[in-house]
């Protein structure tokens, strides 16, 4: 009976030893670093708010070269997924009837690379409830 005690202390200490040397290893010696790291990586609540602020940002500054490889960043697999995605969020936000001036953005936007829908209309300079920001 007197030899589980030590056994038991050094089961502790050796896993006490492993963890600390198991997080110091992997939190300073070694840690993971993503490099070139891609939108299409999001989880798709994320790729959706991104889509949103490409949108916003092109509002702001007018730069559609800009914007467009962002928006070419979002696809699994290159340029037309990535302004397939976009047009799917685009009437994705539309249908769910979301904040009009983030619909009005990403509409323009989505005009402003060729992308077309009749349920673009409503929110185009010019077409019922559209707001000119």
């Amino acid at each position: 009976m007197g030899r589980w005690p030590h056994i038991i202390g050094f089961l502790l200490v050796g896993i006490a030893v492993g963890l600390g040397l198991g997080l110091y290893l992997g939190w300073e010696a070694w840690p993971t670093e993503f490099t070139d790291a891609t939108p299409e990586i999001l989880q798709d609540r994320y790729r959706r708010d991104y889509a949103l602020m490409i949108a916003t940002n092109y509002a702001a500054d007018g730069d559609l070269a800009s914007a467009e490889r962002r928006i070419n960043g979002l696809g699994k697999d290159g340029v037309a997924n990535g302004r397939a995605y976009y047009f799917s969020v685009t009437l994705d936000t539309i249908l769910r009837n979301e904040d009009v001036t983030a619909i009005t953005y990403m509409v323009r936007l989505a005009t402003d690379l060729g992308l077309e829908s009749p349920a673009f209309a409503p929110y185009l300079v010019g077409g019922g409830n559209a707001i000119t920001p």
